[in-house]
């Protein structure tokens, strides 16, 4: 049979996927989650060694250059120096000692002195012989920044006579006997060299920037690193992360210099991220091995399930002749059995209740017809009685012919008859009725030739005319009108039937087409109610003949008239005789207005 998409066992399989899927998802997150934890506090614990091992190595280098900044401004013939106003030999041998003993060694290191005093001269290691001319030097900003505190040194950034960015640390030298200063010593380190010494180790990572205690960027390595300024205090450290990077700064005491190193979270985790198409390989080999063996197991369970299934799909389809064949012995067998033993039930029970219904629908629609005809026969006898009592002997002969031809017409066995038939007896019917009213109205017909073969229940129009004489034109003594109009509406042939009497109030029309509708949808209910009111003994039989297909309505306005509008399904029936065709009066005379 077709396949079916909501199988037990399709199901079972897709919850079964989705656990084993979410719960190796949950484990691998979660492990993926400590093995990312772990390498993340590996590389910041590696960071931070790496860091504090180049701020050692910061803290001793400027530690040595102060050491020998110290041992040449406590030295007391570089005292004497500064404190003489000419140049002697001996000084001039002073600044060749200094060479041999500190420049050699510290090449990195640029010495220059200054007397106080002295503004325009500057003594270098490289100009030993005598003091070279600079522009008035208490203009610099290295001597506007030392003169106003009270430490011994400042270190700042300068850019040096030949364009070069260099960091300068200046030194007071003191007079030992007197308070006062009596020169300054200049170290200038080439910014590129203490990039070189302080960088060279971080090759591994994404960057290095060293910045000055104001957060300004000295130099940096690769990438330039700022750290926010809440976080950059004296003497601080710590980490914290962007989107790519992983930043560990720490700061040195002697300089207040920060040192930033960033490490690419990709680097990091790229070791981990390797180990995510593993996880899922394992994954996808669990699950479909998985599948494999429940779905083996578990076919052997619904192999009953399926063909149940199929059984109901083709009852579904309407065939209850379906019996179900079970090959194994278990509980689902049970099912097997009783869904055999029901459908043989129902098939039972169809065949009885459709048997049974057919009896009582063609038993009620006799029952219904046979209330018609004693009352109108008694109306006619009635008519008759008058007749002859007033001596009118040939009305008494006309109105007996037509009595004679509509209790012919009813005798007859089948209840079905073509509307061609129907509207001769409702000649018949006029005929009688119009002798009785002594002419009071008159009657038209607008009928489809096409329609006179149509298929329609005996007795249909003649209620529907008595209830129009009787209730609209009954009351009227001349220029009564009754109009019967049938035409072919697509499918379905409209039967209208108007009349220019006294209308029925709105609240009571209302009142009897709810009646209708709801006879309508259970017609059997209200048979014995109704089966003695000619309209509504009508409803029911045509409500049961026809089923749903079939429609009623009444239409009404109060001194206009009255229009009953009844729609019942084309079938032709092809057994009209031309002979006995009736002849269609009115022809076009009638047409539908706002008075039905």
């Amino acid at each position: 049979g077709e396949s079916m998409k909501q199988t037990i066992t399709h199901r079972f399989l897709r919850y079964l996927i989705l656990i084993i899927i979410s719960s190796n998802l949950l484990v691998a997150i979660f492990l993926y989650g400590i093995m990312r934890e772990n390498a993340m506090r590996q590389a910041r614990d590696m960071r931070q060694n790496l860091m504090e091992s180049n701020l050692t190595m910061m803290q001793q280098y400027f530690e040595d250059v102060d050491r020998i900044a110290d041992a040449i401004i406590y030295n007391r013939d570089m005292i004497r120096f500064m404190r003489n106003d000419k140049d002697t030999v001996s000084d001039l041998a002073l600044l060749r000692g200094i060479e041999s003993q500190y420049y050699y060694s510290n090449p990195d290191l640029a010495l220059s002195f200054y007397k106080a005093g002295h503004w325009n001269g500057v003594y270098s290691i490289e100009n030993e012989e005598r003091a070279v001319y600079v522009p008035d030097y208490r203009y610099t900003d290295w001597y506007q920044e030392i003169i106003w505190t009270r430490d011994k040194k400042v270190l700042m950034t300068v850019n040096a006579e030949n364009g070069a960015s260099v960091q300068s640390c200046v030194y007071k030298i003191e007079d030992l006997y007197t308070p006062g200063v009596v020169g300054y010593l200049k170290i200038d380190i080439d910014m590129n060299y203490l990039k070189k010494r302080f960088l060279h180790s971080f090759s591994k990572i994404a960057g290095a920037t060293i910045l000055d205690g104001d957060g300004n960027v000295l130099f940096y390595d690769k990438i330039e690193i700022k750290i926010p300024a809440e976080l950059m205090t004296e003497n601080g450290s710590g980490t914290y992360e962007t989107e790519d990077y992983i930043i560990t700064y720490g700061t040195s005491e002697s300089t207040g210099w920060h040192l930033c190193l960033a490490s690419s979270k990709e680097e990091i985790l790229k070791g981990q991220n390797q180990i995510i198409p593993v996880l899922i390989l394992i994954l996808l080999v669990i699950v479909g091995f998985t599948l494999l063996i429940s779905k083996r197991c578990f076919s052997i369970i619904t192999v009953n399930f399926k063909r149940l299934a199929e059984g109901m799909e083709q009852v579904k389809r309407g065939d209850l002749t379906t019996r179900v064949k079970p090959d194994t012995e278990d509980e689902i067998n049970i099912l097997i059995r009783e869904f055999n033993d029901m459908m043989r039930r129902i098939n039972e029970l169809m065949r009885r209740v459709e048997s049974e219904q057919l009896l009582v629908k063609e038993a009620e629609i006799k029952a219904l017809q046979q209330q018609i005809n004693p009352h109108f026969i008694y109306n006619i006898l009635e008519t008759i009685m008058g007749l002859a009592s007033e001596g009118m002997d040939d009305a008494v002969i006309e109105v007996s012919t037509c009595l004679s031809e509509m209790l012919r017409y009813n005798t007859r066995f089948k209840n079905v008859t073509v509307v061609e038939k129907e509207l001769e007896q409702i000649k018949n019917y006029v005929t009688v009725i119009k002798i009785r009213f002594e002419d009071r109205f008159e009657v038209y017909y607008d009928v489809d030739e096409e329609c006179l073969n149509c298929r329609i229940l005996k007795f249909t129009l003649q209620p529907l005319l008595e209830n129009a004489i009787s209730h609209g034109l009954a009351e009227t003594d001349s220029g009564g009108m009754l109009r019967i109009r049938i035409k072919k509406e697509e499918n379905m042939v409209s039967i209208m039937i108007f009349d220019n009497g006294i209308g029925i109030p709105e609240e009571k029309l209302k009142e009897l087409n709810e009646r209708l509708k709801v006879t309508g949808e259970r017609p059997l209910e209200f048979i014995e109610q109704y089966k003695s009111l000619g309209i509504l003994n009508v409803h029911l039989r045509s409500k049961l003949f026809y089923g749903d297909t079939y429609s009623i309505e009444i239409f009404s306005r109060e001194e206009k008239g009255t229009c009953i509008v009844m729609k019942i399904p084309f079938v032709c029936i092809n057994t009209r005789q031309k002979e006995n065709s009736i002849i269609l009066e009115g022809g076009e005379s009638y047409v539908q207005g706002d008075d039905c």
